[in-house]
């Protein structure tokens, strides 16, 4: 996953050879909760698809969504909060940075459920809401900006947000997180961030009018635009299939060669993700410049092609 912690490089003067490198911290792409399974709608990557070695859940920290309340009114608004702890040992020489992303889902359709209030408070809760794709197309997140990493401070860190419940009675509600503990080098895959989750539900307290639910949308396959692009660690692959079977997902330069087989295996229909850390087949990582992501997938007969530059 691409991420929590980017920094993006873009390269500004090629034909004179030099770069110019811009450092930001932005939020995750969409779906990256670590939210199982619900309505027939399949479970979430969460960000340690990008940042690793570390497995999921396992560094001693933890990620809390806070104040949840038992049961909610329709249309009333809740003040949450999310806190996130890590304690580092070593201490790292970098500024560490904190991120997240959140979540509320229905559970009798796997869809958003009430809205998330954003851009209105002073960092670090400033946010910005991402929209989903493919089978999360109705899903919303809501997740941290460069202004809201906390850049610095010490464990445990805490963003205050604000949700307004549906308009009607939608039954129980998911709040799913994903919280980044980022060592702040800018980088992902092998950095060392640690990723942590947390699941938290609510259920109405009024008898009012239950929302209609929406017909179950229809799968198209798709291959998201890389995202960051320019990628400089790691770039996050989003992909739907309309119906299950093998799929390939494979790194080609400029001249048309394979550099890279991402992902070769059954995958079921659903919205998924994958990444390319830069690196070619052999494990060395690939010269800056053009690629091309290429997805061959069950019932297509031509591959989906996004285009990719690699900028260090």
């Amino acid at each position: 996953m691409r991420h929590f912690i980017v920094r993006a490089v873009v390269l500004v003067a090629l034909l004179t050879g030099t770069t110019l490198a811009y450092a930001f911290s932005t939020g995750p792409p969409a779906s990256r909760t670590g939210a199982f399974a619900v309505a027939g709608k399949a479970a979430e990557p969460a960000c340690n698809v990008c940042h690793s070695p570390n497995p999921l859940n396992s560094g001693g920290g933890a990620l809390s969504i806070l104040d949840v309340p038992p049961s909610y009114q329709p249309g009333q608004q809740y003040t949450l909060r999310l806190r996130l702890d890590h304690t580092w040992v070593p201490m790292p020489a970098t500024a560490l940075r904190w991120g997240f992303q959140i979540q509320a889902v229905q559970a009798t359709t796997g869809d958003s459920a009430g809205a998330w209030v954003y851009g209105v408070d002073p960092a670090p809760n400033t946010f910005r809401l991402r929209a989903g794709s493919g089978s999360y197309a109705r899903r919303r997140y809501l997740e941290h900006t460069s202004a809201d990493i906390q850049q610095g401070a010490a464990t445990p860190v805490e963003w205050t947000l604000k949700w307004t419940a549906p308009p009607g009675d939608s039954g129980k509600i998911y709040f799913f997180a994903a919280g980044n503990a980022a060592n702040g080098d800018g980088a992902s895959v092998g950095s060392g961030d640690w990723i942590y989750t947390d699941v938290e539900s609510t259920t109405s307290g009024g008898a009012v009018d239950v929302p209609v639910h929406p017909a179950p949308l229809a799968l198209v396959t798709a291959l998201e635009a890389p995202y960051p692009n320019p990628m400089w660690h790691c770039a996050d692959l989003t992909f739907t299939l309309a119906r299950g079977g093998l799929v390939n997902i494979s790194v080609f330069d400029a001249a048309g060669r394979r550099v890279r087989t991402v992902l070769n295996e059954y995958r079921a229909a659903g919205t998924h993700g994958t990444f390319w850390d830069g690196r070619n087949d052999a494990g060395r990582y690939e010269r800056n410049g053009v690629y091309f992501v290429r997805m061959q997938a069950p019932g297509e007969a031509k591959p989906i092609t996004r285009k990719i530059t690699l900028a260090r």
